[in-house]
């Protein structure tokens, strides 16, 4: 597959495969990853109005981390190596079915990196506003909702995160078929 040389946008026939998930799951399955991807939209999009950026393919980055992130898990319990199993098996899922060409080793080493450091503690000193890790942590923090209980915006690495708690209540309510849309949406946009 070849890198077109125009901006990456989401594909417009993008879908998510159940079959992708090593672990069959309502709290890390599907739903959570399309909710993800959402909120990652939008954090990326409030990182860019405040000009927080650490990379010219952000997005892509961003969108592909959000992806693959839990796609390796085995269990839904406590787990800080379900990172490091996603960046070393999914790479491909991410590459034939969300970006549509191979990365070179260079530009996937930060998507790998973000992966792995979700399912971790934040390293001292934390990571940067507008980074990858950052937004893709916050991201996957909102959607702490699904356990029905608010996250800690003490935990949150953007001072406007917590401002998509709403929006985080909002998707939960949403079934499937209505988190595509709006995936399908964003690719439009």
């Amino acid at each position: 597959m070849e890198q077109l040389t125009q901006e990456w946008a989401l594909p417009k026939s993008f879908r998510i495969d159940p079959a992708w998930f090593d672990h069959p799951s309502s709290l890390h399955g599907k739903m959570h990853t399309l909710r993800v991807m959402i909120l990652a939209n939008e954090l990326y999009l409030r990182a860019k109005l405040e000009g927080l950026f650490s990379s010219r393919n952000l997005y892509r980055d961003l969108m592909a981390a959000a992806l693959i992130h839990d796609l390796a898990r085995k269990h839904d319990s406590f787990c800080t190596e379900h990172g490091l199993w996603a960046k070393n098996t999914k790479r491909p899922i991410a590459e034939r079915y969300l970006l549509g060409f191979r990365l070179p080793e260079s530009e996937w080493t930060a998507i790998a990196d973000a992966i792995e450091a979700h399912s971790k503690p934040d390293p001292i000193p934390p990571f940067p506003p507008g980074s990858l890790p950052a937004l893709l942590k916050d991201a996957d923090g909102l959607d702490r909702v699904r356990l029905y209980k608010p996250p800690n915006p003490a935990y949150f690495r953007h001072r406007f995160t917590a401002e998509y708690l709403d929006l985080a209540w909002e998707l939960l309510e949403l079934d499937e078929g209505r988190l595509e849309e709006i995936i399908i949406d964003k690719a439009k946009s």
